[in-house]
Parts: C-alpha cells; sequence; structure tokens
C-alpha cells in the first residue's frame, strides 16, 4: 500500500466546531478507535485501529510479519485477496436517538464495502476518494449498537467488473517484474496500491480516515468552498496588486428531517473586521447559499507567495450558521490571497514556433522546481503532522516551490495542503487517474463526477493550488503503440466522455477560475485545437513534457529535451544503504539476492542503472566481498542519479530566457520524479523511505538554489551560464522577432501604489539586483594539486534570468593553463566569495579515463555547537571526487554532501533529528569515501 492510513485524522482547514444550545441540539460521537477485524475464510479476527487497515492489524496482533520485511509484499499476497470485516459496538444516548437526523459519516472508506447496522444493511460504498454520510436514524437504538462494514477485495471486485464489461480497457495487468495486481481500472481506489514500478503491492480494506455520528433536529453547516478572486477594477501587475478582492462562497448545509429551517449565516474574514450575516431558510430541494463578498483595498491584506519570494500570509474565513433552534455550527476556510495565470502567448512572430507555457504568481513569471509527490509513506498506521512537515520541509531546503500530486496516489491529507499552504509550495493537483484506460459506463461515471465535485469543493479555497491536471500521461498513452489499440474510436470517445464530459464538466462547475488541463503532459490551449488526444502530446513547443530515458549518456545536455516545462523526468539509485537495515537480512545484501533483485519493479532497472553508470564509472570491482561491494554499488549508483539530476536540471534552467531559432525554449520548470520512497527500494525518488536524503537530494539542493553557476561542454566550448530567480522579473518581446525573454526588475526607483506588500516587493528587488551582477572565477585544477593551475576572473551583469557568461574554446584555455591532457584536468567555478557554496564544476574527460589519485578523506574533528547542531572537519590529501558522508543509524542531514574536495581541509554541518546526540555517538556513526575508495 502506497497510502498512510490515517492521514486523514489529521486536524486540518475544515474544522468543525459544535455547541448544543438547546435539548434538541447537535451531538457528535467518534467512532474512531478499536474495532475487531476479521476474515471468516481464515478464521482470524484481531483487533485493528480505525482509521487504518488490515494489514496495519494484522501486523500489529503478530499475526503476519512486517510487509515490508524481504520479500513479504509477495508472501502477503493473499491478504489483499481475501476479504475483510470491520465491526465493533457502540452506545448511542438519548439525546442522539432523539435528533431528527442522525448521520454516520465516514471521510473515507477503503474500498467496495457493505454498511450494517444492528443487522440490518444500510448501504454500500465504491470510491475511496468520497466521503459519505448515511442517514441511520432508522437503524440505531438507545443503548448499545453494532456496526459493520463487510468489505470485498479490492483485487476480486476489480477482476469481476473488468470480466464483465462489455470489452477489454487495458491495461489489464501490471508487468510482472512488479508482483502486483489486475484491474485497478475498474476501481476508484489508490492506483498505486496494487503496486506500481517503484512500490509494492498492498490493496488495502479499511477505515482510512475518521468516522463519527451526528445527531441533529434543525440544520448543520456541511461544507463551504471559497473561491478566492481579483475585484473587478484588479489587475494583476505585482508591483501594483489588485485593488480589491472578491470572495466567492458557497455553504453546503444538512437538513434535520423533513422540514425547513431558518437561522442566520454569518461569514467573517479574519483580521480585516469584515462580516456579513444573511438570513436564510433552508429545506431538502435548497441546502446550499451563495455569497460574493469583496474585500477592499482598505482591508490591507497582504499576499501569499510562492516559496523564495515572499510570506505566506493565511486568513481564516469563518463561516458560522446558528438556526433558529439555536444550534451552531462553524467551519473554516483558510485562505490566501494571490492571482495566478498560465500564460500560452505566442513565443514569437513565427506561429510554427508554439506557445508559452508558465505561470505568473502575483503578476511574476515563477519558474516552477520541484518534485512529483506520491503518497508519503508504504505502511504506517498514521503519519504525523511533524513528519509530513519534516518532509515538506526537505523540499524547501532544497529551494523547492511547486509539487505535482500524481494521478496515481491518493488526493493527500488536509495536513499535507495545510503545510503546502504554509511553506509556499503551489500544487500541480492530479485528478486520481494514471497510466490507463478507464470504463464510460453511467455508473462509473456517475461515480467519478461525485468524486470530482467533492474533492474541488475541497481543496479550491487553497492558495497553493495551482492547476487541476485530469490524469497522469493517458493521452500521451492513448495515441502509443504499446497499447495496442484495436478500436481507437472507441477509446478516445471513452476518454472524452471522461475527462471532458465528466471531470472537466465538475470543475468548471465548481471551480471556473482556476486552469484545468486535460492530462499532464499535454499541449496546453493547444490540446484543444486536437481534439484532446494530440499526436505528440509532449511537443516541446506546447505545454508540459514526460522525459525518461534508460539508456545512454545522462550526463550531456545533448541527450534531454528543451520543452516549455518539464513537469516528471527521473533516473533511478538504490536507497541509502543504511535504509535497508532491518528490511533485509545480512545474506541479502548483495547487489544480485533474491531479495535484492524483487525490490526492483523497473523490468530493466538494473541494467539501467549499470548501462548509464559505465558510460563514466566503473563499477566496483568484482574481488570486493559482499555486503561492501553492494553498498560501493548503491554509492555508485547515487552518483549516477545525482549526476543525472544535476545535468538535466540545470539543463531546463539555462533554457528559461532565451527563443531558439527553431522556437525550442522558454522552459519554465523543472519538476522531477520523485520526491520520497514509499518502501527500501531502488528508485527516482531523492528521499530514501527513512526520510534520508540521497546524494540526488543534496544536489537538488544547489540546482534548484535561487542563484546558479552552471558550467557544461557546449560542443568544444566551456559555456558557463549564471541563473537567476526569485526575484522579479518582467516578460518583454523583442521588438522585431516578437521573441519572448524575461528581464530582471532591479529600479529601486520604480513608483509603489496601491500595495500592502511594498515591503515585500522592494525586498524582491533588492535582491534581484545583489543577484544580477558580481565576479565569476572559472579555475582549472590538475587533479593532482590544491593549487589551480590557471584562474579566470569575469564580471557580470545579467541583461535576462538566464545567459552565458563566459564562453571560451577548452583547448585554448588547456593550454593556456598548462594542462596537457584532458583526463589531467577539470574545471572549477564559483561566484563571488569561494566559501560561499555558490560553485560547480565539469570535467574534461570521462572520470573512468581520467588520473584520478587515490585519496584518502579522514574526519578530523566533530564539535558540537547546539543540541541537535555539529561540525564536521574533514582532511583530505587529494583533490576528492564525490566525498560522501554518512551517519549510520544517526538521523540527520548534511549541510553538503557528495561533493568535490578541493581543499585540504573543510567543514560541514550535520543537523540531527533529535535531541538525544552527543558528539561522541555522532562520530562513532560517520563514515566518509570518495569515488576511488571503491576501487
Amino acid at each position: 500500500m502506497c497510502l498512510l492510513w490515517n492521514v486523514g485524522v489529521l486536524s486540518g482547514l475544515l474544522v468543525v466546531v459544535i455547541v448544543n444550545t438547546s435539548d434538541a441540539g447537535i451531538v457528535q460521537q467518534d467512532l474512531t478507535g478499536m474495532w475487531t477485524v476479521s476474515s471468516d475464510a481464515r478464521g482470524i479476527s484481531v483487533p485493528g485501529q480505525v482509521p487504518g487497515s488490515m494489514y496495519t492489524a494484522l501486523y500489529y496482533n503478530n499475526v503476519t510479519e512486517d510487509p515490508l520485511y524481504r520479500d513479504n509484499d509477495v508472501k502477503l499476497a493473499w491478504v489483499g485477496r481475501e476479504n475483510w470485516t470491520y465491526s465493533r459496538t457502540f452506545e448511542v444516548s438519548n439525546d442522539m436517538v432523539q435528533s431528527q437526523s442522525i448521520l454516520l459519516v465516514a471521510e473515507g472508506i477503503d474500498t467496495v464495502s457493505t454498511l450494517f447496522i444492528n443487522g440490518q444493511q444500510v448501504a454500500t460504498t465504491n470510491n475511496m476518494f468520497l466521503k459519505y454520510a448515511f442517514d441511520v436514524k432508522r437503524f440505531v437504538k438507545p443503548g448499545n449498537n453494532s456496526i459493520r462494514f463487510s468489505f470485498q477485495s479490492a483485487v476480486d471486485y476489480s477482476r469481476k467488473q473488468a470480466a464483465n464489461y462489455p470489452y477489454d480497457v487495458p491495461t489489464d495487468c501490471p508487468p510482472a517484474v512488479q508482483n502486483g495486481e489486475c484491474h485497478i481500472n475498474f476501481i476508484r481506489k489508490e492506483p498505486c496500491s496494487f503496486s506500481w514500478n517503484w512500490g509494492p503491492s498492498f490493496p488495502t480494506q479499511g477505515i482510512w480516515k475518521p468516522i463519527y455520528l451526528e445527531g441533529f433536529s434543525s440544520a448543520i453547516l456541511d461544507m463551504a468552498t471559497v473561491e478566492v478572486m481579483p475585484g473587478a477594477t484588479g489587475t494583476d501587475l505585482f508591483l501594483q496588486g489588485p485593488r480589491s478582492w472578491l470572495l466567492r462562497t458557497k455553504a453546503y448545509f444538512n437538513i434535520g428531517g423533513d422540514r425547513s429551517v431558518s437561522g442566520q449565516l454569518q461569514i467573517a474574514l479574519a483580521k480585516t473586521g469584515i462580516s456579513e450575516t444573511h438570513t436564510l431558510t433552508l429545506s431538502a430541494d435548497r441546502n446550499w447559499v451563495e455569497f460574493d463578498i469583496v474585500v477592499p483595498q482598505s482591508a490591507n491584506v497582504k499576499r501569499w507567495w510562492p516559496n523564495g519570494y515572499g510570506d505566506q500570509p493565511l486568513y481564516d474565513v469563518i463561516f458560522t450558521f446558528t438556526s433558529n433552534d439555536g444550534d451552531v455550527t462553524t467551519l473554516t476556510r483558510r485562505v490566501g490571497f494571490r492571482t495566478v495565470e498560465l500564460v500560452e502567448d505566442p513565443v514569437s512572430a513565427d506561429p510554427e514556433q508554439g506557445l508559452t507555457f508558465y505561470f505568473r504568481v502575483n503578476g511574476l513569471p515563477v519558474f516552477m522546481k520541484g518534485a512529483n509527490w506520491v503518497p508519503a509513506d508504504s505502511f504506517q498506521e498514521r503519519i504525523t503532522r511533524d513528519s509530513l512537515r519534516a518532509i515538506l520541509t526537505h523540499a524547501t531546503d532544497a529551494h523547492m516551490n511547486c509539487f505535482r500530486v500524481w494521478g496515481g496516489g491518493v488526493y493527500e491529507s488536509e495536513a499535507f495542503y495545510d503545510l503546502a499552504d504554509e511553506l509556499g509550495i503551489l500544487i500541480y493537483q492530479d485528478f486520481m487517474f494514471s497510466d490507463s484506460h478507464y470504463p464510460s459506463d453511467p455508473e462509473f461515471l456517475d461515480n467519478v463526477h461525485r468524486e470530482v465535485t467533492y474533492q474541488v469543493r475541497q481543496l479550491m479555497h487553497r492558495p497553493s493550488l495551482l492547476i487541476w491536471s485530469g490524469s497522469n500521461e493517458n493521452e500521451k498513452h492513448l495515441r502509443e503503440p504499446k497499447w495496442n489499440m484495436q478500436n481507437f474510436t472507441l477509446y478516445y470517445e471513452d476518454y472524452i466522455k471522461l475527462y471532458i464530459d465528466t471531470v472537466r464538466a465538475a470543475v468548471w462547475s465548481e471551480n471556473p477560475s482556476r486552469v484545468y488541463l486535460v492530462s499532464s503532459p499535454s499541449n496546453g490551449r493547444e490540446e484543444a485545437m486536437e481534439g484532446y488526444a494530440a499526436n505528440n502530446s509532449e511537443s516541446e513547443f506546447f505545454g508540459d513534457v514526460h522525459f525518461y530515458i534508460e539508456y545512454g549518456n545522462v550526463w550531456i545536455p545533448e541527450t534531454f529535451p528543451i520543452p516549455r516545462m518539464a513537469s516528471e523526468y527521473g533516473i533511478i539509485a538504490w536507497c541509502n544503504y543504511d535504509t535497508l537495515v532491518g528490511a533485509f537480512e545480512a545474506t541479502d545484501m548483495a547487489f544480485n539476492s533474491s531479495v535484492a533483485l524483487g525490490r526492483q519493479h523497473y523490468g530493466y532497472g538494473n541494467f539501467a542503472m549499470i548501462n548509464q553508470t559505465t558510460y563514466h564509472l566503473d563499477l566496483p570491482p568484482r574481488s570486493r566481498p559482499e555486503p561492501q561491494r553492494f553498498r560501493d554499488f548503491i554509492y555508485i549508483s547515487q552518483i549516477n542519479q545525482a549526476m543525472a539530476h544535476k545535468t538535466q536540471t540545470e539543463h531546463y534552467r539555462r533554457q528559461q530566457s532565451a527563443v531558439r531559432h527553431d522556437g525550442r525554449g522558454l522552459t519554465m520548470g523543472a519538476i522531477y520524479w520523485m520526491l520520497k520512497d514509499i518502501w527500501q527500494a531502488p528508485s527516482r525518488a531523492s528521499l530514501d523511505y527513512s526520510g534520508r536524503w540521497k546524494m540526488m537530494h543534496y544536489y537538488a539542493a544547489r540546482f534548484f538554489a535561487p542563484l546558479l553557476v552552471s558550467p557544461y561542454m557546449d560542443g568544444s566550448d566551456v559555456n558557463i551560464f549564471v541563473v537567476v530567480d526569485q526575484i522579479p522579473t518582467m516578460d518583454v518581446r523583442d521588438p522585431d522577432t516578437q521573441r519572448l525573454r524575461f528581464e530582471p526588475l532591479t529600479d529601486l526607483k520604480v513608483i509603489m501604489k496601491d500595495t500592502a506588500d511594498k515591503d515585500t516587493v522592494l525586498d524582491l528587488i533588492s535582491k534581484g539586483e545583489r543577484a544580477t551582477s558580481g565576479m565569476l572565477t572559472v579555475e582549472m585544477y590538475s587533479w593532482h594539486s590544491f593549487t589551480p593551475l590557471r584562474q579566470w576572473t569575469v564580471p557580470y551583469k545579467l541583461n535576462t534570468t538566464a545567459e552565458s557568461v563566459f564562453r571560451q574554446d577548452v583547448d585554448s584555455m588547456m593550454t593556456e593553463a598548462g594542462c596537457t591532457s584532458s583526463t589531467e584536468c577539470f574545471i572549477y567555478t564559483f561566484l563571488g566569495d569561494p566559501d560561499d557554496g555558490i560553485n560547480n564544476w565539469i570535467y574534461l574527460a570521462e572520470l573512468k579515463d581520467s588520473n584520478l589519485p587515490s585519496t584518502t578523506v579522514t574526519i578530523t574533528t566533530v564539535s558540537q555547537i547546539s543540541p541537535r547542531e555539529f561540525t564536521i572537519t574533514l582532511t583530505t590529501d587529494a583533490i576528492a571526487p564525490f566525498v560522501w558522508l554518512e551517519a549510520g543509524s544517526m538521523m540527520g542531514r548534511f549541510s553538503d554532501n557528495g561533493f568535490l574536495l578541493v581543499k585540504m581541509t573543510f567543514t560541514v554541518t550535520f543537523t540531527a533529528w533529535r535531541d538525544d546526540v552527543d558528539s561522541h555517538t555522532l562520530r562513532s556513526q560517520l563514515s566518509v569515501l570518495s569515488l576511488m575508495d571503491v576501487y
């Protein structure tokens, strides 16, 4: 299972405050806690926590081993193929029974179940992504009651649905290497729970979010939505901002019994004094209301900014309904004030050169830097808000401002979106459809319509929510030959019914101000011109692309496209060795052990890692004994992943402010696959299952840095770019060619008008002025000396946000430096002070062919400077590439890692993630190696 069973129990933005003010008031009873989980077929009955799943119940009661231990994902396949029952008893008070309505509210049921109360069938469920509310008034009684959810195996249900469908709807089954289950497309359930090429198969059953009874006799608030928009006289110019804002609010009610209810609805915007009260008369056929609230400029609300651009001020919109019977319910939605625009304009005067695809936030062009988000864990009964905060903080530490919530997982927890709002992480939100075709029968489409409506209402108020995307890669797959389409027209019509007639219709009905794209990747606005099924949905001239390459040289920029946005890309590497401890036995710690091979869910993954790596590095020699050779291979694979992602991401960032003669360029987003592992395995993640940073995540902190120096071999030349973001830029067109570029705005004399964010804007401009000019230093080193052979210094002043500031033929540079062979030398470059950390390097010959010295890197001192911070001093007797520190069982991260060590002495900081660490304990766990240590 790819999902945390209790993410939904975390407190979120939908806050329900119940106040009992009369004998016929509102009564709520929590039904989470301990239930009985049983299987008649297996003769098993154990206590199980709700929220939770049958896997957690069986594991915690010692019926099964840890599902993530060795090959237990395969051995425990029987668990997902059985039918399980959740049952318990509960007491019902007289106050509850006297209510006109008693709702059983289940915020998440996973997935196909029949509900019984006191032995009577109440309802059925068939969608993991819906909140259910069943009127159980006639089923409950005062005193002791029983409740039972009888689940049908999702595997069995999906198989039967597919068998009974009039035609085949691919993909039927995952590749055999994934050890997964079939026909996930026939059930509205987390797709990756049936396996994926980076995760195990755990098709869960259970109550995965809160469940409770709610009794009332009048009317109560059930849901509230807020759509934040610029006012009628607003503007997207970030220097001035809207002159007013508009809150389009809706409130939805549950009505007690068959009656009309009157009362007062107050809607208040906290911190501003803005409040409106409306008198309502509600009934079963009029159970929602809509009001527009103007937020004038005098309210002085501050704008919400993406991470790195400014602060994230948030404001509560508080809905309070007081019925004439005296019942009071309150719902709160937390909002931020910002504008978002997807800009799709011609890139030049030549219409054949395509359209731009970038986002303006508060009128400011923003380069999207981030990762694809998959469910944060694979077998925790719950994930705490603190754990989520830690994961998201790792992302912001790497300067990310965007996640793509991928369509093969789940709509995330309220806590996740809370933290995205608080940390300034924009969410590119897929609906949960991925890499498959889907049925189009009326029952399935109605189920989807209810799901999309509910999820849009849940999420649309959030300032972090950037865009809606109908699916992951399903437009792309519609055209791919590997799907062996026998009837394209049939599947195309199904595609339109689902993503246009159903999903898009629901989005536009609920949230018309936010952009909806039919799929990712897509050609953006152009896709409509091609009937939403482009022959090439990954054109470099429109929209976004997903780019993967399994074989070949991934350390050179020529390998990669020049798209408008790269919303998926990635390279495979093993997780950290210490993360495998506890999941593997000692005999499993070998590259070709059956358990290690079983963790590789890419059919070609091991060969791809070897093929890509051996372009540049030799593999650890076979003479090295296991597990050391396996540990060395993990290190080598992480070098390859880090360097490949570095090469590709820097390539995209260098393209952001130029249109090439063929129309390619203006690449305004790099969102790699993926942020975090869900089990201990090789994958494209940059954080492994434990939360440890892989080498690639340390590199992400550099290649996503707001100020980047990026050298690369451009033919026979060394070409060095300086790239800057998180500053104010203006999109400017060449008056002759109409080609677009992004120019830094650094004029501190600009007139500030009508904005509550004057300090933020001035700070951005000041930061831009500092970042766009400086001194570049280029040094050529011999691998055998700490003293540079030659140094070049170049002052620079950027006219755009990404431009070349140094270019020279490498042979002439070698001649000037006295370097006799490319195998003997490398180039190191930095901006400003060499100790500031804005540096980079390139090799001149493949490292496996270069004359690298044998090196001894030593940890000389470890000093504690605060309860969780330590300084570690390293010394080396020669230049060392890919210096890699590990802290054993000590969880934490280093200030830098996987770096090129060009000094005899170097200091890094280690930040522990817990308090019970001292310098002696840390020193005993620390180890260090560099590239030549594996040979």
